[in-house]
């Protein structure tokens, strides 16, 4: 008789373990290996993109004309493209990066000079270092696209 329940307790657990209950699964209960999560090299920014964004946004903020506009959406872009090829040079050590950005802040803010007065190009430089305005200018664009879709909607 022993041997007859011993058999039955054997079969249950066995009966138990396939259908998943007897492992520990953790949280998730997922029995799917998952694929292996390994670093991968976070993908560059658009320097083409930003440059677009931030000189809308610039051409709001300082009232300024159309080709005033684009010759610094172009100045922005070739700032742009430099500083991320230097942020993500893995060969460069950190100290080199922030001089070399900071050398190219300079030339960015000389080049700037040449088509906007102090004022807006001190306001420029501002925003590229602190990004205050930029937040706000988002903010504003996201209620003004809600408040257009809300309108077509009704």
């Amino acid at each position: 008789m022993k041997q007859i329940v011993v058999v039955f307790l054997i079969l249950v657990s066995y009966s138990i373990q396939a259908q998943g209950f007897g492992r520990n699964t953790g949280r998730r209960g997922n029995s799917i290996p998952q694929a292996p999560t390994g670093q991968s090299a976070p993908e560059r920014p658009d320097a083409s993109l930003i440059s677009i964004e931030r000189s809308d946004m610039y051409a709001e903020l300082l009232g300024i004309d159309v080709f005033t506009k684009e010759v610094l959406k172009s100045y922005l872009k070739d700032y742009y493209a430099t500083a991320i090829n230097i942020s993500y040079d893995q060969e460069m050590p950190l100290k080199d990066k922030q001089e070399k950005i900071e050398l190219e802040k300079k030339k960015l803010e000389k080049s700037l000079g040449d088509i906007f007065n102090e004022e807006q190009v001190e306001r420029i430089m501002r925003e590229e270092e602190t990004g205050a305005e930029g937040k706000k200018y988002k903010k504003e664009k996201r209620k003004k696209k809600r408040k257009k879709n809300k309108d077509s909607d009704n």
